[in-house]
């Protein structure tokens, strides 16, 4: 994967399958469907600390928070997810050939003895206005995959990095990738988009 600017556009380019599964999936995964209802409330942290003692005001702010609050985070939250998966819908699937000859992809690719007709790629076009909600779907889907997998612990990238992928196993190793893929597309966002 790449990151590109244009005048009106960032894109997400060169994307191979398994990354562009991953950003299809993006919408879906940060709605929460597939997560544990506790997980799910992450999204919608109680405006009080745990350990509060109920009373007459603290039970209003808890109406307050599930009646005006909740709803219109929900809210922003969906339309968001809304916004990227229609950028997804327009991406763009690309070959080798459709790559300038000059091209830094297409040279590395061609060197590293991709064939030319199996190899598809995608390109993910996206108007700047639209990177505050990509970078909000983001956020959503990794404090999603984060509360439900404990994924923020570096112990785990450690121990693949010294000891390999299988000190931590197959499938905990792409949800890492996974979560690490939404990290730094966010990141590429805030120092790149989102300063301005």
């Amino acid at each position: 994967m790449r990151f590109l600017l244009s005048e009106h556009h960032w894109a997400l380019d060169s994307l191979f399958p398994g990354e562009w599964e991953w950003m299809r999936l993006l919408p879906r995964l940060a709605s929460g469907e597939d997560f544990h209802p506790s997980s799910r409330e992450r999204l919608y942290p109680s405006p009080l600390a745990s350990d509060v003692l109920a009373d007459e005001n603290t039970i209003t702010q808890m109406e307050d928070w599930d009646e005006l609050i909740r709803p219109e985070l929900a809210e922003s939250f969906a339309a968001a997810r809304a916004v990227v998966e229609a950028d997804l819908s327009r991406s763009e699937s690309l070959t080798l050939d459709q790559y300038d000859e000059d091209d830094p992809v297409r040279e590395e690719l061609e060197q590293a003895g991709f064939p030319r007709d199996l190899l598809e790629m995608r390109r993910i076009l996206v108007p700047y206005e639209h990177a505050e909600a990509w970078y909000s779907t983001l956020n959503q889907a990794r404090l999603l995959m984060n509360e439900e997998y404990d994924l923020a612990a570096a112990e785990e990238r450690h121990l693949a990095k010294t000891l390999g992928p299988a000190a931590v196993g197959e499938d905990r190793l792409l949800l890492i990738a996974q979560y690490e893929l939404y990290s730094v597309v966010q990141s590429i966002l805030v120092e790149n988009i989102m300063q301005e």
